[in-house]
């Protein structure tokens, strides 16, 4: 519905890191004028497809806070309810100030005068499908320009002791449109659960990055588990959000350190680690980005 109204293409699944103990955000669809820097733009939530997550009222209460935080942060924030999907003067409404937002009052204007839009959409169910992930088989000069490998998280979570895994590998490679700068230790994978949902749909293809460097604290990071294993899928390998936490013994001779790997979908109860070094969890990646929706169009091989 945005292309036929007349936007470009916006900014999906990129992940907003904030401040304090909110973590990171990722909304729906992101659009940036040329006004914008990079830690500012329009955010977009469409709120209601999964009840069961914006239904909850611990998760609107977050959801809220961080809307604020990024609205006192340089941020328009939209807030679209998936019923709106289905109604004209709300979705008039919802792309006029989107496109005032963007200071484009030719788009503007013609969104006053014209539903065309609305109604090419509500006849073409997949104009909203993502565009397919395509296989490439690149020069090696060409590698990290505009594709990455395409590598099963079990294999990475394996594998991966640092990125000539990927380098020295037979690995398939595709190309990506990321809206941002690729580079070695760089690779895509699907991500099969519900436990990071909404932030990571069952079944998406996502973009992901290796070696972690920096405080881990508040990152959606793949890590491989010594002793447990993720109890939605059985694996040693999982992927959560990242939190941990120092107590000092008796006489301050050693710490114990609590490592909470939490998923998104609070129908899913954290892994609680306390361990004595935090080294004892194998950091593998950081996820980026979700690059390809669940259902849409498969890989397609480049001719």
């Amino acid at each position: 519905m945005l292309r036929d109204a007349g936007f470009a293409e916006g900014i999906w699944g990129e992940q907003i890191r904030l401040e304090g103990s909110f973590g990171s955000t990722t909304p729906d669809v992101i659009y940036r004028s040329a006004e914008h820097g990079p830690d500012e733009g329009i955010a977009i939530y469409l709120d209601g497809l999964s009840e069961h997550l914006h239904g909850n009222p611990k998760t609107r209460e977050k959801d809220q806070h961080i809307r604020s935080w990024l609205r006192s942060h340089g941020w328009e924030v939209i807030e679209l309810a998936a019923t709106d999907l289905a109604d004209l003067g709300a979705m008039r409404r919802f792309f006029i100030k989107l496109a005032g937002y963007l200071g484009n009052a030719e788009l503007k204007s013609n969104l006053k005068s014209s539903d065309g839009w609305f109604t090419a959409s509500a006849t073409t169910p997949e104009a909203g499908a993502r565009p397919p992930l395509r296989r490439v088989n690149p020069a090696h000069e060409d590698r990290y320009r505009n594709c990455v490998p395409l590598v099963p998280l079990k294999a990475a979570a394996g594998g991966f002791g640092d990125p000539q895994f990927i380098e020295n590998g037979e690995q398939e490679w595709v190309e990506i449109e990321a809206r941002r700068a690729l580079r070695p230790g760089m690779f895509v994978a699907q991500v099969v659960g519900k436990s990071m949902e909404p932030l990571i749909p069952d079944g998406a293809h996502c973009l992901f990055s290796a070696p972690v460097t920096g405080s881990r604290q508040g990152r959606v990071l793949l890590v491989s588990l010594r002793d447990e294993v993720d109890p939605e899928s059985g694996e040693r390998f999982t992927i959560k959000r990242y939190e941990s936490s120092k107590s000092s013994a008796d006489g301050d001779t050693w710490r114990h350190i609590s490592i909470t790997l939490k998923p998104e979908n609070t129908d899913f109860a954290p892994i609680v680690l306390r361990v004595d070094s935090e080294g004892l969890v194998h950091v593998i990646a950081e996820f980026l980005q979700v690059l390809q929706q669940p259902g849409s169009s498969g890989q397609q091989e480049s001719r």
